[in-house]
């Protein structure tokens, strides 16, 4: 295999592993939805016995909308791009050829096609340009990834206040209902 090959495959197994965080994320996302759904569908219920609620019922339902703020937050950041990866690689390899075309690069007032093209104007331009993309997905595997531990546990966090929560409250809810 010559150096284009084996970069190719690392872009691949790079990319690979993205979107396999994003698939475990939406897993995470079904979990924050049904701990929603369970406080949705009751709504009438907190509503009409809110006045009655002790301070460690508002205190651990307070902690999990905190916690479901913070971890939608972070499933933006992990399902949002990465806004212009190679001004966050290290130096050495911002000078190399880029493949990405972005919607300045190819707007149709004013195309600039130049770095896209001189990428494929020699070999060496290619290895670099595949290098600078392997760089770029590792990169934004890295930051996914770092972001993906925060959000499971955060989620942990989340299920744990919620499982408090929902025994502190259905155990007031029987009791207001049976008097």
């Amino acid at each position: 295999m010559n150096k284009k090959d084996i970069l190719n495959s690392l872009i691949q197994d790079t990319q690979e592993s993205s979107r396999f965080i994003e698939s475990k994320t939406a897993i995470i996302t079904a979990i924050i939805g049904a701990i929603l759904v369970y406080y949705l569908q009751d709504t009438e219920n907190i509503i009409k016995y809110s006045c009655s609620f002790t301070f460690a019922n508002y205190l651990f339902f307070i902690l999990v909308l905190i916690t479901t703020i913070f971890n939608v937050f972070i499933l933006i950041k992990i399902i949002s791009p990465i806004d212009n990866p190679k001004s966050k690689i290290p130096e050495e390899y911002r000078e190399f050829p880029n493949l990405y075309l972005s919607k300045d690069t190819i707007s149709i007032d004013n195309p600039n096609l130049s770095e896209f093209k001189e990428a494929f104007s020699n070999e060496l331009n290619t290895e670099k340009a595949i290098e600078l993309e392997y760089i770029k997905t590792s990169y934004i595997r890295n930051n996914k990834l770092s972001h993906y531990k925060i959000l499971v546990l955060g989620i942990i966090f989340q299920i744990l206040f919620f499982i408090i929560h929902l025994f502190i409250y259905n155990s007031e809810l029987i009791r207001l209902t049976a008097s």
